[in-house]
Protein backbone atom coordinates (compact mmCIF):
# COMPACT_ATOMS: atom_id res chain seq x y z
CA UNK A 1 0.00 0.00 0.00
CA UNK A 2 1.49 3.68 -0.54
CA UNK A 3 2.72 5.69 1.94
CA UNK A 4 -0.78 8.32 1.79
CA UNK A 5 -2.83 8.36 -0.78
CA UNK A 6 -4.07 11.99 -1.23
CA UNK A 7 -6.34 12.20 -5.01
CA UNK A 8 -4.77 15.70 -6.25
CA UNK A 9 -4.47 17.62 -9.08
CA UNK A 10 -3.10 20.95 -10.07
CA UNK A 11 -4.78 24.12 -8.80
CA UNK A 12 -6.56 26.68 -10.53
CA UNK A 13 -6.37 30.21 -11.29
CA UNK A 14 -6.64 32.07 -7.85
CA UNK A 15 -4.78 35.33 -8.90
CA UNK A 16 -8.05 37.89 -8.29
CA UNK A 17 -8.45 36.07 -4.27
CA UNK A 18 -7.87 38.34 -1.90
CA UNK A 19 -6.23 35.66 0.49
CA UNK A 20 -3.38 35.54 -2.58
CA UNK A 21 -2.85 39.31 -2.76
CA UNK A 22 -3.17 40.27 0.91
CA UNK A 23 0.44 39.46 2.49
CA UNK A 24 -0.77 39.11 5.60
CA UNK A 25 -3.09 36.01 4.86
CA UNK A 26 -1.02 33.81 3.44
CA UNK A 27 -1.27 31.25 6.58
CA UNK A 28 -4.56 30.88 5.51
CA UNK A 29 -3.94 29.33 2.41
CA UNK A 30 -2.20 26.50 4.00
CA UNK A 31 -3.93 23.44 4.29
CA UNK A 32 -6.71 24.17 1.74
CA UNK A 33 -6.91 23.10 -1.64
CA UNK A 34 -4.88 25.95 -3.04
CA UNK A 35 -1.71 23.76 -1.35
CA UNK A 36 -0.54 20.17 -1.96
CA UNK A 37 -0.14 19.68 1.61
CA UNK A 38 2.83 17.13 1.65
CA UNK A 39 3.58 15.77 4.45
CA UNK A 40 6.74 13.74 5.63
CA UNK A 41 7.41 10.20 6.88
CA UNK A 42 8.13 10.19 11.22
CA UNK A 43 11.26 11.42 11.52
CA UNK A 44 13.55 9.44 14.06
CA UNK A 45 15.61 12.55 15.14
CA UNK A 46 12.41 15.15 15.24
CA UNK A 47 11.21 12.45 18.12
CA UNK A 48 8.96 10.75 15.52
CA UNK A 49 6.71 13.73 14.51
CA UNK A 50 5.86 14.16 10.62
CA UNK A 51 6.82 17.54 8.95
CA UNK A 52 4.43 19.51 6.66
CA UNK A 53 5.45 21.13 3.51
CA UNK A 54 2.95 23.54 2.26
CA UNK A 55 3.46 23.33 -1.56
CA UNK A 56 1.22 25.90 -4.28
CA UNK A 57 -0.88 24.18 -6.05
CA UNK A 58 -2.65 26.83 -8.24
CA UNK A 59 -1.31 29.21 -10.90
CA UNK A 60 1.83 30.79 -9.55
CA UNK A 61 2.76 27.54 -7.34
CA UNK A 62 4.11 28.29 -4.12
CA UNK A 63 5.11 32.08 -4.75
CA UNK A 64 1.12 32.30 -4.24
CA UNK A 65 1.48 30.96 -0.91
CA UNK A 66 4.69 32.03 0.97
CA UNK A 67 5.63 34.21 3.21
CA UNK A 68 7.00 36.27 0.71
CA UNK A 69 10.64 37.25 1.92
CA UNK A 70 13.10 37.81 -0.75
CA UNK A 71 16.34 37.46 1.06
CA UNK A 72 19.77 37.00 -0.89
CA UNK A 73 21.76 33.83 -1.07
CA UNK A 74 25.67 33.82 -0.74
CA UNK A 75 28.46 34.19 -2.84
CA UNK A 76 30.27 30.93 -1.35
CA UNK A 77 26.99 28.64 -1.78
CA UNK A 78 26.66 29.35 -5.50
CA UNK A 79 30.40 28.95 -5.85
CA UNK A 80 30.33 25.81 -4.16
CA UNK A 81 27.28 24.67 -6.89
CA UNK A 82 29.95 25.43 -9.60
CA UNK A 83 32.65 23.54 -7.53
CA UNK A 84 30.51 20.29 -7.96
CA UNK A 85 31.15 20.49 -11.54
CA UNK A 86 28.81 22.35 -12.76
CA UNK A 87 30.73 24.68 -15.40
CA UNK A 88 29.73 28.20 -15.86
CA UNK A 89 27.89 28.22 -12.30
CA UNK A 90 29.12 31.04 -10.04
CA UNK A 91 28.29 34.17 -7.81
CA UNK A 92 29.63 36.91 -10.39
CA UNK A 93 27.30 34.65 -13.52
CA UNK A 94 24.21 33.90 -11.74
CA UNK A 95 24.02 37.57 -10.06
CA UNK A 96 22.43 39.21 -13.24
CA UNK A 97 20.15 36.98 -13.15
CA UNK A 98 18.78 37.60 -9.45
CA UNK A 99 18.43 41.61 -10.57
CA UNK A 100 16.67 40.43 -13.63
CA UNK A 101 13.85 39.07 -11.73
CA UNK A 102 12.93 41.66 -9.44
CA UNK A 103 12.83 45.54 -8.78
CA UNK A 104 13.28 47.11 -5.11
CA UNK A 105 11.40 49.80 -4.16
CA UNK A 106 13.26 52.10 -1.39
CA UNK A 107 10.92 54.36 1.23
CA UNK A 108 11.40 57.51 1.13
CA UNK A 109 14.55 58.89 2.80
CA UNK A 110 13.24 59.38 6.19
CA UNK A 111 12.39 56.46 6.53
CA UNK A 112 15.31 54.76 5.63
CA UNK A 113 17.59 55.09 8.44
CA UNK A 114 17.07 51.19 9.30
CA UNK A 115 18.22 50.47 5.55
CA UNK A 116 21.65 52.36 5.17
CA UNK A 117 23.21 48.67 3.76
CA UNK A 118 21.13 48.86 0.67
CA UNK A 119 23.17 49.86 -2.23
CA UNK A 120 20.92 50.86 -5.49
CA UNK A 121 23.44 49.11 -8.10
CA UNK A 122 21.57 45.62 -6.54
CA UNK A 123 17.96 47.20 -6.62
CA UNK A 124 17.45 44.94 -9.15
CA UNK A 125 15.14 45.52 -12.81
CA UNK A 126 12.70 42.55 -13.53
CA UNK A 127 9.20 42.49 -12.73
CA UNK A 128 8.48 40.96 -9.29
CA UNK A 129 7.62 44.34 -7.11
CA UNK A 130 9.93 44.02 -3.65
CA UNK A 131 9.54 46.67 -0.96
CA UNK A 132 10.71 47.28 2.86
CA UNK A 133 8.13 47.08 5.80
CA UNK A 134 7.72 50.87 6.97
CA UNK A 135 10.25 50.65 10.06
CA UNK A 136 9.44 54.23 11.41
CA UNK A 137 5.78 52.73 12.00
CA UNK A 138 6.84 49.69 12.97
CA UNK A 139 8.69 48.82 16.44
CA UNK A 140 9.76 46.14 16.21
CA UNK A 141 11.54 46.62 12.90
CA UNK A 142 13.30 49.52 14.06
CA UNK A 143 13.78 47.54 17.63
CA UNK A 144 15.25 44.45 15.27
CA UNK A 145 18.02 46.76 13.66
CA UNK A 146 19.00 48.93 16.46
CA UNK A 147 19.57 45.71 18.95
CA UNK A 148 22.24 44.42 16.51
CA UNK A 149 23.39 47.60 16.13
CA UNK A 150 24.31 47.36 19.62
CA UNK A 151 25.33 43.87 19.55
CA UNK A 152 27.88 44.95 16.63
CA UNK A 153 26.06 42.41 14.30
CA UNK A 154 24.46 45.27 12.39
CA UNK A 155 24.64 44.18 8.60
CA UNK A 156 27.67 44.28 7.22
CA UNK A 157 26.64 45.71 3.40
CA UNK A 158 24.11 44.96 0.73
CA UNK A 159 22.59 41.20 1.09
CA UNK A 160 23.23 40.85 -2.76
CA UNK A 161 26.39 41.56 -2.57
CA UNK A 162 27.04 38.18 -1.57
CA UNK A 163 29.24 38.75 1.39
CA UNK A 164 26.73 40.70 3.79
CA UNK A 165 26.18 39.04 7.16
CA UNK A 166 24.12 40.57 10.23
CA UNK A 167 20.90 41.67 11.48
CA UNK A 168 18.99 43.64 8.94
CA UNK A 169 15.65 44.14 7.81
CA UNK A 170 14.48 42.16 4.90
CA UNK A 171 12.73 43.10 1.60
CA UNK A 172 9.63 41.11 0.94
CA UNK A 173 7.97 40.64 -2.75
CA UNK A 174 5.26 43.50 -1.96
CA UNK A 175 4.09 45.54 -4.05
CA UNK A 176 4.55 48.85 -2.41
CA UNK A 177 1.92 50.81 -3.92
CA UNK A 178 -0.76 48.71 -3.88
CA UNK A 179 0.45 46.23 -0.69
CA UNK A 180 -0.27 43.32 -2.27
CA UNK A 181 1.53 39.96 -2.97
CA UNK A 182 3.78 40.31 -6.11
CA UNK A 183 4.36 36.40 -7.39
CA UNK A 184 4.78 34.24 -10.46
CA UNK A 185 1.15 34.75 -11.18
CA UNK A 186 0.69 38.67 -11.76
CA UNK A 187 4.13 39.61 -12.51
CA UNK A 188 5.10 37.33 -14.93
CA UNK A 189 1.83 35.24 -16.38
CA UNK A 190 -0.45 38.17 -16.66
CA UNK A 191 2.33 40.01 -18.87
CA UNK A 192 2.21 37.05 -21.17
CA UNK A 193 -0.98 35.47 -20.58
CA UNK A 194 -3.26 36.65 -23.63
CA UNK A 195 -0.15 35.62 -25.93
CA UNK A 196 -1.85 33.32 -28.94
CA UNK A 197 0.91 30.61 -28.47
CA UNK A 198 0.54 30.18 -24.65
CA UNK A 199 -2.21 27.55 -23.10
CA UNK A 200 -3.13 26.96 -19.87
CA UNK A 201 -4.68 23.88 -18.31
CA UNK A 202 -5.85 23.82 -14.51
CA UNK A 203 -7.28 21.31 -12.79
CA UNK A 204 -5.56 18.70 -14.33
CA UNK A 205 -2.44 16.20 -13.75
CA UNK A 206 0.67 14.97 -15.16
CA UNK A 207 1.04 11.26 -15.15
CA UNK A 208 3.94 11.17 -17.25
CA UNK A 209 6.41 12.30 -20.32
CA UNK A 210 6.45 10.72 -23.02
CA UNK A 211 9.58 9.63 -24.80
CA UNK A 212 10.24 8.48 -28.72
CA UNK A 213 10.58 4.80 -29.01
CA UNK A 214 13.00 4.67 -31.38
CA UNK A 215 14.67 1.37 -31.46
CA UNK A 216 18.32 2.87 -32.59
CA UNK A 217 20.78 2.44 -29.83
CA UNK A 218 23.34 5.64 -30.66
CA UNK A 219 20.47 8.00 -29.56
CA UNK A 220 19.18 9.19 -26.46
CA UNK A 221 15.39 8.76 -25.55
CA UNK A 222 13.64 11.98 -26.38
CA UNK A 223 10.98 13.48 -25.05
CA UNK A 224 8.09 14.12 -27.16
CA UNK A 225 4.81 15.36 -25.22
CA UNK A 226 2.97 14.76 -21.95
CA UNK A 227 0.14 12.65 -20.98
CA UNK A 228 -2.45 14.22 -18.75
CA UNK A 229 -5.48 13.51 -17.12
CA UNK A 230 -8.21 15.91 -16.51
CA UNK A 231 -11.85 15.28 -15.11
CA UNK A 232 -12.12 11.72 -16.59
CA UNK A 233 -10.17 12.32 -19.60
CA UNK A 234 -6.79 11.40 -20.74
CA UNK A 235 -4.67 14.06 -22.60
CA UNK A 236 -1.75 13.70 -24.67
CA UNK A 237 0.59 17.27 -26.06
CA UNK A 238 3.03 16.35 -28.53
CA UNK A 239 6.10 18.52 -27.77
CA UNK A 240 7.42 20.33 -31.18
CA UNK A 241 11.39 21.46 -29.20
CA UNK A 242 11.52 20.09 -25.85
CA UNK A 243 9.36 19.43 -22.53
CA UNK A 244 10.16 22.25 -19.45
CA UNK A 245 9.28 20.15 -16.02
CA UNK A 246 8.32 22.74 -13.36
CA UNK A 247 6.53 20.73 -10.97
CA UNK A 248 8.22 21.22 -7.61
CA UNK A 249 10.66 19.66 -5.37
CA UNK A 250 8.27 16.92 -5.06
CA UNK A 251 6.20 16.56 -7.76
CA UNK A 252 9.18 16.83 -10.57
CA UNK A 253 11.21 13.76 -9.19
CA UNK A 254 7.49 12.21 -8.81
CA UNK A 255 6.77 12.60 -12.69
CA UNK A 256 10.59 11.79 -13.79
CA UNK A 257 9.81 8.33 -12.00
CA UNK A 258 6.43 7.75 -13.32
CA UNK A 259 7.92 8.49 -16.88
CA UNK A 260 11.02 5.57 -16.07
CA UNK A 261 13.56 8.04 -14.94
CA UNK A 262 14.68 6.92 -11.85
CA UNK A 263 16.04 3.89 -9.82
CA UNK A 264 15.10 0.41 -11.87
CA UNK A 265 14.94 -1.35 -8.65
CA UNK A 266 12.22 1.20 -7.91
CA UNK A 267 10.41 1.25 -11.28
CA UNK A 268 10.19 -2.09 -11.55
CA UNK A 269 8.56 -2.37 -8.12
CA UNK A 270 5.71 -0.18 -9.41
CA UNK A 271 5.77 -2.00 -13.25
CA UNK A 272 6.93 1.12 -14.71
CA UNK A 273 9.58 -0.05 -17.59
CA UNK A 274 13.10 2.35 -17.48
CA UNK A 275 13.76 4.90 -19.58
CA UNK A 276 17.24 6.09 -17.61
CA UNK A 277 18.23 4.30 -14.40
CA UNK A 278 18.94 6.73 -12.50
CA UNK A 279 19.16 6.26 -9.03
CA UNK A 280 20.03 10.11 -7.85
CA UNK A 281 15.88 11.12 -9.04
CA UNK A 282 14.31 12.11 -6.03
CA UNK A 283 17.29 11.98 -3.54
CA UNK A 284 19.50 14.79 -2.01
CA UNK A 285 16.29 16.63 -0.49
CA UNK A 286 17.48 19.51 1.68
CA UNK A 287 15.63 22.02 3.48
CA UNK A 288 16.18 24.50 6.43
CA UNK A 289 14.93 23.44 9.64
CA UNK A 290 14.50 25.76 12.48
CA UNK A 291 13.96 26.07 16.32
CA UNK A 292 11.16 28.82 17.18
CA UNK A 293 11.14 30.11 20.69
CA UNK A 294 8.53 32.98 21.10
CA UNK A 295 8.36 35.90 23.61
CA UNK A 296 5.15 37.51 25.08
CA UNK A 297 5.13 40.92 23.79
CA UNK A 298 3.72 44.39 25.26
CA UNK A 299 -0.12 45.20 25.06
CA UNK A 300 1.19 48.00 22.34
CA UNK A 301 2.79 45.54 20.07
CA UNK A 302 -0.09 44.39 17.03
CA UNK A 303 0.55 40.86 16.43
CA UNK A 304 -1.06 38.40 14.25
CA UNK A 305 -2.08 36.24 16.94
CA UNK A 306 -5.58 37.64 16.87
CA UNK A 307 -5.60 36.72 13.14
CA UNK A 308 -4.69 33.32 14.08
CA UNK A 309 -7.79 33.28 16.96
CA UNK A 310 -10.22 34.49 14.18
CA UNK A 311 -11.05 38.16 16.15
CA UNK A 312 -8.50 40.35 13.67
CA UNK A 313 -9.90 43.03 11.82
CA UNK A 314 -8.73 43.74 8.38
CA UNK A 315 -10.17 47.19 8.70
CA UNK A 316 -6.62 48.46 8.48
CA UNK A 317 -5.47 46.77 5.25
CA UNK A 318 -8.80 46.93 3.36
CA UNK A 319 -9.42 51.47 4.20
CA UNK A 320 -6.02 52.25 4.41
CA UNK A 321 -3.35 49.43 2.93
CA UNK A 322 -1.97 49.76 6.35
CA UNK A 323 -1.32 47.44 9.07
CA UNK A 324 -0.10 43.99 9.64
CA UNK A 325 -1.56 42.35 6.99
CA UNK A 326 0.80 44.12 4.43
CA UNK A 327 3.39 42.15 5.45
CA UNK A 328 3.56 38.59 5.05
CA UNK A 329 5.95 36.15 6.66
CA UNK A 330 9.34 37.51 8.13
CA UNK A 331 11.02 40.54 7.72
CA UNK A 332 13.52 41.35 10.73
CA UNK A 333 16.19 38.35 10.24
CA UNK A 334 20.01 38.13 10.89
CA UNK A 335 22.51 35.74 9.15
CA UNK A 336 25.37 35.26 11.51
CA UNK A 337 28.07 32.95 11.99
CA UNK A 338 28.11 31.17 15.44
CA UNK A 339 28.91 33.51 18.53
CA UNK A 340 30.39 30.85 20.52
CA UNK A 341 33.77 31.33 18.16
CA UNK A 342 33.99 35.04 18.81
CA UNK A 343 35.43 34.30 22.26
CA UNK A 344 39.09 35.13 22.45
CA UNK A 345 40.27 32.19 25.09
CA UNK A 346 37.77 29.88 24.19
CA UNK A 347 36.02 30.15 20.85
CA UNK A 348 39.32 28.32 18.96
CA UNK A 349 37.96 25.03 20.97
CA UNK A 350 34.32 25.65 20.65
CA UNK A 351 35.34 25.60 16.84
CA UNK A 352 37.03 22.86 16.97
CA UNK A 353 34.41 20.81 19.13
CA UNK A 354 31.65 21.23 16.35
CA UNK A 355 34.41 20.57 13.73
CA UNK A 356 34.46 17.20 15.04
CA UNK A 357 31.11 16.50 14.68
CA UNK A 358 31.63 16.07 11.06
CA UNK A 359 32.74 13.13 9.32
CA UNK A 360 36.08 13.30 7.81
CA UNK A 361 36.54 13.62 4.31
CA UNK A 362 38.77 10.73 4.25
CA UNK A 363 35.08 8.26 5.44
CA UNK A 364 35.23 5.62 2.93
CA UNK A 365 31.11 6.02 3.23
CA UNK A 366 31.38 9.48 2.06
CA UNK A 367 30.36 9.65 -2.08
CA UNK A 368 31.69 12.05 -4.16
CA UNK A 369 28.78 14.74 -3.46
CA UNK A 370 28.85 14.09 0.24
CA UNK A 371 32.83 14.86 0.21
CA UNK A 372 32.16 18.01 -1.74
CA UNK A 373 29.17 18.95 0.86
CA UNK A 374 30.64 18.33 3.98
CA UNK A 375 34.05 20.48 2.44
CA UNK A 376 31.89 23.29 2.03
CA UNK A 377 30.05 23.00 5.55
CA UNK A 378 33.61 22.98 6.97
CA UNK A 379 34.70 25.68 5.13
CA UNK A 380 31.55 27.81 6.42
CA UNK A 381 32.23 26.88 9.71
CA UNK A 382 35.59 27.76 9.96
CA UNK A 383 34.91 31.28 8.26
CA UNK A 384 34.18 34.03 10.45
CA UNK A 385 32.36 36.02 7.20
CA UNK A 386 30.33 32.91 7.00
CA UNK A 387 26.83 32.46 8.09
CA UNK A 388 25.67 29.30 9.40
CA UNK A 389 22.23 30.77 11.16
CA UNK A 390 19.53 32.28 10.02
CA UNK A 391 17.40 34.06 12.35
CA UNK A 392 14.30 35.81 11.79
CA UNK A 393 11.19 36.94 13.08
CA UNK A 394 7.28 36.37 12.77
CA UNK A 395 4.66 38.63 15.10
CA UNK A 396 2.69 35.67 16.32
CA UNK A 397 2.97 31.99 17.98
CA UNK A 398 5.28 30.19 15.97
CA UNK A 399 2.80 27.38 15.33
CA UNK A 400 0.38 29.35 13.61
CA UNK A 401 -2.50 28.49 16.27
CA UNK A 402 -2.16 30.83 19.00
CA UNK A 403 -2.77 28.38 21.22
CA UNK A 404 -1.98 30.94 24.16
CA UNK A 405 -4.10 34.07 24.87
CA UNK A 406 -1.75 37.35 24.40
CA UNK A 407 0.05 38.80 21.86
CA UNK A 408 3.66 37.14 20.76
CA UNK A 409 6.98 37.57 19.01
CA UNK A 410 8.78 34.41 17.67
CA UNK A 411 12.20 34.96 17.55
CA UNK A 412 13.80 31.34 15.56
CA UNK A 413 16.96 30.23 13.63
CA UNK A 414 17.46 28.19 11.04
CA UNK A 415 19.99 26.06 10.10
CA UNK A 416 22.01 27.46 6.94
CA UNK A 417 23.75 24.36 5.11
CA UNK A 418 22.32 21.43 6.77
CA UNK A 419 24.57 17.82 5.89
CA UNK A 420 21.76 15.94 6.39
CA UNK A 421 19.75 15.08 3.22
CA UNK A 422 16.94 12.90 2.35
CA UNK A 423 14.25 11.78 -0.77
CA UNK A 424 11.18 11.68 -2.11
CA UNK A 425 9.66 9.17 -4.02
CA UNK A 426 6.59 8.18 -5.63
CA UNK A 427 4.79 4.98 -3.52
CA UNK A 428 3.04 3.48 -6.64
CA UNK A 429 2.71 3.63 -10.09
CA UNK A 430 -0.58 6.25 -10.09
CA UNK A 431 -0.21 9.97 -10.52
CA UNK A 432 -2.39 10.77 -7.57
CA UNK A 433 -0.97 9.15 -5.26
CA UNK A 434 1.48 11.06 -2.80
CA UNK A 435 5.33 10.89 -2.60
CA UNK A 436 6.30 8.64 0.35
CA UNK A 437 8.80 12.07 1.66
CA UNK A 438 11.83 11.43 4.46
CA UNK A 439 13.72 14.64 4.97
CA UNK A 440 15.83 12.74 7.71
CA UNK A 441 16.12 16.05 9.54
CA UNK A 442 19.39 16.42 12.75
CA UNK A 443 20.88 12.90 11.14
CA UNK A 444 23.70 14.39 10.94
CA UNK A 445 25.25 15.25 14.40
CA UNK A 446 26.61 18.46 12.94
CA UNK A 447 23.37 19.60 12.21
CA UNK A 448 21.74 19.23 15.94
CA UNK A 449 24.90 20.86 17.14
CA UNK A 450 24.96 23.86 15.64
CA UNK A 451 21.00 24.62 15.94
CA UNK A 452 21.53 24.41 19.62
CA UNK A 453 24.18 26.42 19.52
CA UNK A 454 22.11 29.22 17.77
CA UNK A 455 19.22 28.46 19.65
CA UNK A 456 20.69 29.53 22.66
CA UNK A 457 22.25 32.89 21.18
CA UNK A 458 17.71 33.63 20.77
CA UNK A 459 18.68 34.85 25.02
CA UNK A 460 20.95 37.03 24.04
CA UNK A 461 19.35 39.09 21.27
CA UNK A 462 15.82 38.62 23.36
CA UNK A 463 17.31 40.26 26.29
CA UNK A 464 19.16 43.23 24.53
CA UNK A 465 17.66 46.74 24.42
CA UNK A 466 15.84 48.00 22.76
CA UNK A 467 14.15 44.47 21.89
CA UNK A 468 14.42 43.68 25.63
CA UNK A 469 12.02 46.68 26.26
CA UNK A 470 8.90 45.19 23.83
CA UNK A 471 8.47 42.01 25.60
CA UNK A 472 6.85 41.73 28.95
CA UNK A 473 8.85 41.14 32.10
CA UNK A 474 7.97 38.08 33.24
CA UNK A 475 5.94 37.39 30.05
CA UNK A 476 4.94 33.71 28.77
CA UNK A 477 6.78 32.04 26.08
CA UNK A 478 7.08 28.70 24.38
CA UNK A 479 5.54 26.11 26.15
CA UNK A 480 8.35 23.75 27.21
CA UNK A 481 11.12 25.89 26.09
CA UNK A 482 13.82 26.55 29.38
CA UNK A 483 13.58 29.62 31.32
CA UNK A 484 16.84 30.76 30.05
CA UNK A 485 18.38 29.37 27.06
CA UNK A 486 22.31 31.06 28.31
CA UNK A 487 22.27 28.95 31.33
CA UNK A 488 20.67 25.33 30.87
CA UNK A 489 22.99 22.46 29.46
CA UNK A 490 24.07 22.32 25.83
CA UNK A 491 21.89 19.25 25.59
CA UNK A 492 18.54 20.30 27.45
CA UNK A 493 18.65 22.73 24.35
CA UNK A 494 19.11 19.88 22.11
CA UNK A 495 16.27 18.13 23.38
CA UNK A 496 13.83 21.06 23.02
CA UNK A 497 15.23 21.38 19.35
CA UNK A 498 14.32 17.91 18.72
CA UNK A 499 10.72 18.43 20.13
CA UNK A 500 9.80 21.05 18.68
CA UNK A 501 12.24 22.25 15.26
CA UNK A 502 9.80 22.73 12.30
CA UNK A 503 10.36 22.86 8.62
CA UNK A 504 10.91 26.99 6.90
CA UNK A 505 9.16 25.18 4.08
CA UNK A 506 12.65 25.42 2.14
CA UNK A 507 12.71 22.46 0.23
CA UNK A 508 15.41 21.91 -3.10
CA UNK A 509 17.52 19.36 -4.45
CA UNK A 510 15.51 15.98 -5.29
CA UNK A 511 16.44 17.02 -9.08
CA UNK A 512 20.00 18.11 -8.29
CA UNK A 513 22.35 19.54 -10.76
CA UNK A 514 25.61 17.82 -11.08
CA UNK A 515 27.58 15.31 -12.86
CA UNK A 516 25.64 12.12 -12.47
CA UNK A 517 28.60 10.41 -10.92
CA UNK A 518 28.37 12.98 -8.09
CA UNK A 519 24.49 12.09 -7.67
CA UNK A 520 23.47 14.27 -10.64
CA UNK A 521 20.00 14.54 -12.33
CA UNK A 522 20.13 17.20 -14.55
CA UNK A 523 23.43 18.57 -15.96
CA UNK A 524 24.68 22.39 -15.81
CA UNK A 525 21.89 23.48 -18.46
CA UNK A 526 19.31 21.95 -16.41
CA UNK A 527 19.00 19.01 -19.11
CA UNK A 528 18.09 15.48 -17.81
CA UNK A 529 20.91 12.98 -18.08
CA UNK A 530 20.32 10.27 -20.45
CA UNK A 531 17.50 11.85 -22.59
CA UNK A 532 17.04 14.42 -25.20
CA UNK A 533 14.90 17.42 -25.20
CA UNK A 534 13.55 17.38 -21.46
CA UNK A 535 14.86 20.03 -18.94
CA UNK A 536 13.54 20.93 -15.31
CA UNK A 537 13.57 24.16 -14.11
CA UNK A 538 12.56 24.65 -10.14
CA UNK A 539 14.13 24.45 -6.61
CA UNK A 540 14.75 20.35 -6.95
CA UNK A 541 17.66 21.27 -9.37
CA UNK A 542 19.63 23.09 -6.47
CA UNK A 543 22.22 20.78 -5.25
CA UNK A 544 22.99 22.52 -2.63
CA UNK A 545 20.25 24.59 -0.65
CA UNK A 546 20.63 28.62 -0.60
CA UNK A 547 21.75 29.71 2.88
CA UNK A 548 18.03 31.07 3.63
CA UNK A 549 14.82 31.85 1.81
CA UNK A 550 15.09 29.99 -1.30
CA UNK A 551 12.67 32.48 -3.36
CA UNK A 552 14.84 34.81 -5.00
CA UNK A 553 17.72 32.05 -5.92
CA UNK A 554 14.69 29.86 -7.38
CA UNK A 555 13.27 33.66 -9.59
CA UNK A 556 17.24 33.62 -10.67
CA UNK A 557 17.75 30.19 -11.91
CA UNK A 558 14.78 30.53 -13.44
CA UNK A 559 16.08 33.50 -15.51
CA UNK A 560 18.66 31.76 -16.32
CA UNK A 561 17.19 28.86 -18.02
CA UNK A 562 15.29 31.37 -19.93
CA UNK A 563 19.06 31.89 -21.71
CA UNK A 564 19.46 27.99 -21.85
CA UNK A 565 16.33 27.46 -23.75
CA UNK A 566 16.55 30.54 -25.81
CA UNK A 567 20.10 30.04 -27.00
CA UNK A 568 19.02 26.02 -27.88
CA UNK A 569 15.78 27.28 -29.99
CA UNK A 570 18.13 29.10 -31.93
CA UNK A 571 20.33 26.14 -33.20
Amino acid sequence: MPYTVKPRTAGQDQTEDPRVLTPGLWPSLIHTPSDWDFTSVPQDALNGNKVGFPQGRLLGGTSAINGQALIANSKSNIDAWGKLGNSGWDWETLLPYYKKSFSLTLPSEEKQRELDYVEPEYAGNGPLKASFPDALDDPVAHAWVETFRGLVKFMSGDPFSGTATGGYTNAATVDPVSKTRSYAGNAYYQRVKELPNLRVITGAVVEKILFSDDPTTDEKPTATGVQYVKGEASSTITARRGVILAAGVFNSPKILELSGIGSRALLEKHNIATIVDNPNVGENLQDHIFAPVYFEVQDSIATKDKFMRGDASMEQYTTRKFGTFTVGGNYSGALLPLADFEDAETGASERAAVLETIPPLTSLSLSPFETDLTNYIRTLISTPTEATGAYFTFLAQSDLRAALPGNYLTIAVGLVAPLSRGSSHITSANATDMPRIDRRYLTHAVDLELLARHTRYIETIRKSEPLASLLKPGGRRSPDAPGDLRTVSLNTIKEYVRAKAKTTFHPVGTCAMAPRGKGGVVDERLRVWGVQGLRVVDASVMPIIPRANIQSTVYAVAERAVGFIKKDFKN
